[in-house]
């Protein structure tokens, strides 16, 4: 399950990640939780562009077809999330819904990131440890500028880069936004390889990165 702030946050944080998982036979979902309807560069909302509240949810659903992933939408107000009892209520019910196993989300730590992100990954991590089914948590690499973010867990998406950058393309309503261009996903799916696998970026290989809070390596009923 990968539950992000906004209607592009699931494709730039693990893409590759969970299509890997869908084809390893996973039940797979990514739960969006605002509209994104704040998502007007400052240049289009000055010649009076507005998006819909449903029209972000649209380019969702093309980044993923055919992919087998489900979608669901929470619908909140984007640009407001608040790590508050309302929204942690809001992810643990959704986690609980699902039978989340595995969880993921946006970095704990990532000091300038975008608020949204930075509530939703509080409350996920806090609701999480209610849930029993859930018992790993990953958080996935911010783009935004100059944020801490310290990897330990890499996935290689070498088979889904081009699919990858396919569905960033999907969102339009966020066309010329520079962290959603081929080049920059192919340059971010590189170093993320040579900070911790070298050997295997020089071999071309591309990745997607994640902090952890929780990382279970062995079946949950071995230690129930």
């Amino acid at each position: 399950m990968a539950l992000v702030a906004h209607p592009d946050d699931a494709e730039l944080l693990c893409y590759g990640t969970l299509r890997r998982a869908a084809q390893a036979g996973a039940t797979v979902t990514v739960v969006v939780v605002t509209h994104g309807a704040n998502g007007v560069s400052l240049a289009d909302a000055a010649d009076g562009r507005r998006l819909g509240t449903d029209e972000r949810a649209e380019e969702v659903r093309a980044a993923w077809r055919l992919t087998g992933i489900q979608l669901t939408f929470l619908g909140m107000p984007d640009g407001a999330l608040v790590a508050d009892r309302h929204l942690i209520s809001a992810v643990e019910a959704e986690l609980t819904r699902l039978g989340c196993t595995l969880l993921i989300t946006h970095s704990l730590h990532a000091d300038t990131d975008h608020q949204d992100h930075r509530a939703l990954a509080g409350a996920a991590a806090n609701a999480a440890t209610r849930v029993a089914t859930c018992h790993t948590i990953l958080h996935g690499e911010p783009h935004a500028a100059r944020a801490a973010f310290a990897p330990a867990v890499l996935v290689d998406i070498t088979e889904h880069l081009d699919d990858k950058v396919t569905a960033l393309a999907a969102h339009r309503t966020q066309a010329g936004r520079w962290y959603l261009g081929k080049d920059y996903t192919h340059h971010r799916a590189a170093q993320a390889g040579w900070h911790l696998r070298p050997a295997a970026a020089e071999a071309g290989r591309a990745y997607e990165s994640f902090e952890t809070s929780v990382l279970t390596l062995f079946p949950q009923e071995d230690w129930s």
